[in-house]
């Protein structure tokens, strides 16, 4: 089984992303904001200040459309390691970065 982890971030917030490369398609969505948290969800975190839950709520919605786009699997598996990728249809332009890929079937053995 082939995985990847990559970083989504813009200005404000980054999150980490580990996928699983399959037909293409990048299944088995685990991200997670940092600490060893991981979630099968996009992380909804909340925020006393109103401005950086509405940049928060913003920077997930923006993440959704781009996983959305019909190309959004091609970006994230096509990228090169350390490659940054730029998705300009949103308010605040989102940087994906692929940073490490493995093999779960090497690392069980």
């Amino acid at each position: 089984m082939e995985r990847a982890v990559w970083i989504i971030l813009n200005k404000n917030f980054s999150l980490t992303l580990d996928g699983e490369m399959k037909n293409s398609k990048v299944v088995d969505k685990k991200f997670s904001p940092g600490h060893d948290l991981w979630t099968n969800e996009l992380p909804q975190l909340g925020f006393s200040d109103e401005k950086v839950q509405k940049d928060y709520d913003d920077f997930l919605s923006d993440i959704m459309n781009f996983f959305a786009e019909p190309q959004s699997d091609a970006v994230l598996i096509d990228a090169k390691l350390d490659e940054e990728s730029e998705y300009l249809n949103s308010k605040n332009p989102l940087i994906v970065r692929k940073i490490e890929e493995y093999s779960v079937d090497e690392i069980i053995e």
